[in-house]
């Protein structure tokens, strides 16, 4: 009886590590079933290439990979710390997929503009509500089916986006979208896509928790 309840704690030791390790990962992690998830937030860095750094809607700083193809809107548009996103995407282990990156900017004279002002006229302390009121422009329109958060991204629990991507000339690559860059598809030149190599089985190098550099925590609004 004494050596089942040493083999007991012993065991329950062990998990203690994997369950404090669960509570660090990013916004997209714990997700125990395969589904289009959707991340609000602002941009914290970009690397020109296909690593994208957000810290989303409810703080978490999510490491997001874009990939050849990846959907860009407005099309043209280089994306840039403290620009608002709404990213569509998915789940790949170590970090998030992105198949869809919607911008509220539109250009003029090149530039691109918000509501009259050039983005960067609106600082951090601005709420992302500000923005995402206007669901247009991130398809919000297109889900009406409820969602509940895995940490700061939502999940939709009836709704499927695949119209969306079709509607932008989007087609599915396994669970990657590819549209050309007529239709804003994003292509960065001379980069590499960080991990995509390994979306058909295994993570990206570096291990997994996915989270961008800063970690995670915090609130957005500054």
């Amino acid at each position: 009886m004494i050596k089942r309840i040493i083999g007991a704690l012993a065991a329950l030791c062990l998990l203690l590590p994997v369950a404090a390790q669960a509570q660090d990962l990013p916004s997209y992690a714990n997700q125990p079933y395969p589904a289009d998830q959707n991340i609000h937030g602002r941009v914290l860095n970009f690397d020109g290439g296909y690593n994208l750094g957000v810290r989303d809607e409810r703080g978490y700083v999510d490491n997001v990979q874009l990939h050849p193809g990846t959907i860009i809107n407005p099309t043209g548009l280089t994306l840039a710390p403290g620009m608002v996103v709404s990213i569509l995407g998915y789940n790949a282990g170590s970090f998030f997929a992105a198949n869809e990156i919607d911008t509220p900017y539109q250009f003029y004279g090149g530039f691109p503009y918000y509501a009259g002002h050039p983005w960067d006229y609106y600082g951090p302390s601005i709420s992302l509500g500000f923005f995402f009121g206007n669901a247009g422009w991130w398809h919000g329109h297109a889900f009406r089916g409820g969602y509940h958060y895995v940490r700061g991204a939502r999940v939709y629990n009836s709704v499927h986006v695949n119209a969306v991507y079709h509607n932008a000339g989007g087609q599915f690559h396994g669970r990657d979208v590819v549209a050309p860059q007529e239709h804003g598809g994003y292509y960065a030149h001379g980069a590499r896509p960080a991990g995509h190599a390994e979306h058909a089985g295994g993570h990206a190098e570096g291990g997994h928790g996915g989270h961008a550099e800063g970690g995670h925590g915090g609130d957005h609004h500054r």
